[in-house]
């Protein structure tokens, strides 16, 4: 259903304007204040007032006699639905990307698959966009390698006995050795790589964002080979461990 102003309900909406205001004032505000900035009659202002100290919405500090929101208000805030992992991760990732200059991305699994549900895209003229939604096989990419990593084993092994690979490039990995051997060195390291396996000329480093064993997915960067060294890989793996170790408080605190 739509609102329609026209059949607003007037005491309703001076409620209303009183909880925004009150919430958004910089200091309590007294009576005087909101009857001057609201224009709400005194009559309506005194009972208003009185009906959300009764119901617990707005508090009065028993000295100045100023009004702040009440319980009730903190109550039904604490009902409302997490802010969703993608939300929390964007503000890290454009961190890391603004930090490197190098695009970044977080990957949940679907299925067989991982795909990004938050990406940061370098500015630079030379660089790699990922999409949000794009998904790419387990095997192909770091993130995905990287939850193949957080797998229970039993879980891990039958993956492997069911997978058909695809050659997406020519480096992609196509043996179950191979996929084994890397997916144990990342188990071990806690990162994982892939190197022009998805897209030729790119290599993407990826790391769990995990909290007490709780995974929640892999941040991964995609850099291209040209500007990819041993050298700047130990810069790479610090700022992606630090991101994903906060980012995984994070989420883990909010949901």
């Amino acid at each position: 259903m739509k609102p329609d102003p026209s059949s607003s309900v007037k005491s309703a909406d001076r409620t209303l304007d009183i909880l925004e205001y009150v919430g958004h004032a910089p200091e309590r505000p007294s009576f005087s204040e909101m009857l001057i900035d609201l224009g709400i009659p005194r009559s309506s202002l005194f009972h208003l007032l009185n009906n959300l100290l009764a119901r617990g919405y707005l508090e009065q500090d028993p000295v100045t006699d100023r009004y702040r929101l009440g319980c009730m208000v903190r109550s039904l805030a604490e009902t409302l639905a997490p802010p969703p992992i993608a939300n929390l991760a964007e503000s890290f990732l454009r961190e890391i990307t603004s930090e490197l200059n190098e695009s970044s991305a977080f990957y949940v699994r679907k299925g067989d698959a991982v795909e990004a549900i938050a990406v940061a895209t370098s500015t630079r003229a030379l660089t790699y966009t990922m999409k949000v939604g794009g998904r790419a096989p387990l095997y192909a990419i770091s993130s995905g390698k990287m939850t193949l990593a957080r797998l229970p084993a039993p879980e891990f092994d039958d993956y492997l006995r069911q997978i058909r690979f695809d050659a997406v490039t020519p480096s992609t990995i196509t043996s179950k050795r191979v996929l084994r051997e890397q997916v144990t060195t990342a188990r071990t390291a806690g990162f994982a790589y892939s190197r022009d396996e998805f897209t030729p000329g790119i290599t993407g480093i990826a790391t769990a964002v995990e909290h007490q064993g709780r995974y929640f997915g892999a941040l991964n960067l995609a850099i291209p080979n040209g500007r990819y060294s041993p050298e700047r890989d130990a810069e790479f793996r610090q700022l992606l461990a630090s991101a994903a170790a906060t980012l995984a408080e994070t989420i883990a605190a909010r949901n």
